[in-house]
Order: C-alpha cells, then sequence, then structure tokens
C-alpha cells in the first residue's frame, strides 16, 4: 500500500506517535508527477517536506502550544511512474481503506495535482463532503495534453462523476483559466472566491470565504481541503510547476486556512517541486502552512 519511511530522529519535530500510541493526525506522501504537464519535480515534494519537518514549530502563529499532538506518517503511497491510469486507480484503493480504518485527520503531501481526484473520491464514499480547493487555476479541463486525468482536470472528474455536489465546493484564489472553464463553471454554479476579490478587499473577502464556508459546513458531513501551492503568488511560490502572478500571500492564505469551520477530514498540500525552489521559499511557505494544518488538528484533540 505504501512505501514506509524510515525512522530517522528529529522528523516532525518531535510529534511523531510511538508505535503503541493513538495517533491524532496521520501524514502521507504521494510522490507522484505523472500527471504534471508544466515543469516537473513535484514527485519530490513530500520527502523534502519531511526534511524540512526537522525544523518544524510546535507552537502556531497565535502562539499556542501544540505539542501534545501526535502525528503517524505512514510513509509514501507507491506510485508508477509512467503510468498515470495504473497510479490513480491505486492511490483510489488506498486512501478508500485510509478512511475507512482511520478516524483521524489525514493531511497528503504532493506529488501532482491529479492525486487529489481519487483521494477526495475516496474521501467522499458514504457521506456527502465539502470541498474548499485554494488554486491558482480551477482544474475543470475535460482534456489537457491528450489526458483526461491530468493536473488539469481532476476537479472536473470529481464533479463529473458526481463525487462532490457543485454546491458543495468553494474555489479559492483562482486566476488562470483555460478556454471553456469560467463557462463550465458557471454552468454548473460552482461558486469561486477569485483572487482579484481577495487581493483588492481583503476583508470583504475574507468575510465572504466565512460566510460561504459556514454555510457550506451547515450542509455537509466534513470537508476535504485542497492546497495546490500555485494559489500563492508566483513571487513567493518558485518551486512550483506552474507558478501565476497575482495570487494571495501566505498571511492571507494562512488567515482563510484558519477560518474553516471543523469538521475537516482531510487536507492536502500538492505541486511542490523542490527542484525549482529558489532560497528555500517555496518549502518554508508549504512547511507554514502544513504547520497552520497541524495546529488545526490539535487544537480539536486536547
Amino acid at each position: 500500500m505504501c512505501r514506509s519511511v524510515p525512522a530517522a530522529a528529529g522528523l516532525w519535530s518531535g510529534l511523531a506517535a510511538a508505535a503503541d500510541e493513538a495517533p491524532d493526525l496521520v501524514v502521507l506522501g504521494v510522490p507522484f508527477e505523472g500527471g504534471a504537464g508544466g515543469a516537473g519535480g513535484a514527485s519530490l515534494g513530500p520527502d523534502r517536506v519531511r526534511e524540512l519537518s526537522r525544523r518544524g514549530k510546535r507552537i502556531s502563529r497565535h502562539g499556542v502550544d501544540f505539542s501534545h499532538l501526535r502525528l503517524r506518517d505512514a510513509g509514501n503511497v507507491a506510485t508508477q511512474r509512467f503510468d498515470l491510469t495504473a497510479t490513480i486507480a491505486h492511490v483510489r484503493d488506498v486512501y478508500r481503506e485510509v478512511f475507512d480504518t482511520v478516524d483521524v485527520p489525514v493531511v497528503t503531501i504532493g506529488g501532482d495535482h491529479s492525486s487529489t481526484y481519487p483521494m477526495v473520491g475516496a474521501a467522499a464514499q458514504g457521506r456527502r463532503l465539502g470541498l474548499i480547493w485554494f488554486d491558482a487555476h480551477p482544474d475543470v479541463l475535460d482534456h489537457y495534453q491528450g489526458s483526461h486525468l491530468s493536473h488539469g482536470s481532476p476537479l472536473r472528474r470529481l464533479l463529473d462523476d458526481g463525487a462532490v455536489r457543485p454546491e458543495d465546493v468553494l474555489l479559492v484564489g483562482t486566476r488562470a483559466y483555460d478556454e471553456g472553464e469560467p463557462e463550465y463553471l458557471a454552468e454548473l454554479g460552482v461558486t469561486e472566491l477569485r483572487a482579484a476579490e481577495v487581493c483588492d478587499d481583503r476583508p470583504g473577502a475574507l468575510e465572504r470565504f466565512r460566510r460561504l464556508a459556514t454555510d457550506l459546513a451547515e450542509r455537509t458531513d466534513g470537508f476535504y481541503v485542497s492546497v495546490d501551492i500555485d494559489v500563492l503568488d508566483a513571487s513567493v511560490v518558485p518551486g512550483t510547476g506552474t507558478p501565476v502572478a497575482g495570487g494571495l500571500d501566505t498571511a492571507m492564505l494562512s488567515t482563510l486556512l484558519e477560518q474553516i469551520p471543523d469538521h475537516v477530514l482531510a487536507y492536502d498540500v500538492m505541486e511542490f517541486a523542490p527542484a525549482h525552489d529558489v532560497g528555500g521559499m517555496t518549502g518554508h511557505a508549504v512547511m507554514s502552512i502544513v504547520t497552520i494544518m497541524i495546529a488545526r488538528v490539535a487544537a480539536g484533540s486536547r
């Protein structure tokens, strides 16, 4: 199912659960980039985040100590580098088992965004799922570079499959569209909080996000939160395959993540490509986001 991660002292800044401890959180990696159409390298993201976790913090940006949390790193999902279809099928099988057997939140580090399609599909089994999707791109292309399963299509596939309802999706930070994508979203009634709206009116956008997320929580059984790191401005995250100017800054993304109501079943952070990072900027941004996710879990685990 997963390739194990060797036990190494210092990973996850001492939060790792002992073998006989029940975890408060499970982390997995999906080191796959077979669905990426931009610059490669996202398959290295999970293990780079593990390296950075040695220097991770155990106090939130609001000063709350979460050192009591226990985290289990379940390793990397096995993937087939040159077989996108087989990898998508395998990831779906793995995550069906995960969501059937794990009763704590799951954080996944990617990997390109194609893997989010089977992960969300598995999380949606047997429940009405709210999906909050942070991304520069809406990811609703029917086909991209000859594939209907690439990182340009995961949200399209989820909506076409009926895994999530259009009214239960909130797209945040979008600003890079291909032909037909705005019309598809409008036709289905998917709600967007575009990057332009966030950047032009931060207080108003934050209030709208709170209201939309609260309404979504009231009609669903839990959230899946997906963060494509390119939702952040290109000046902040050079280490991704498709950086896009005009995006969110890390402070705003952090605040938005902290405003999501409970109960979040799973998070992912996708499209971190360490080979293209400059000065470690993207890695630090990714680790900051992961730390916010961990702190959110810890706040609910007392």
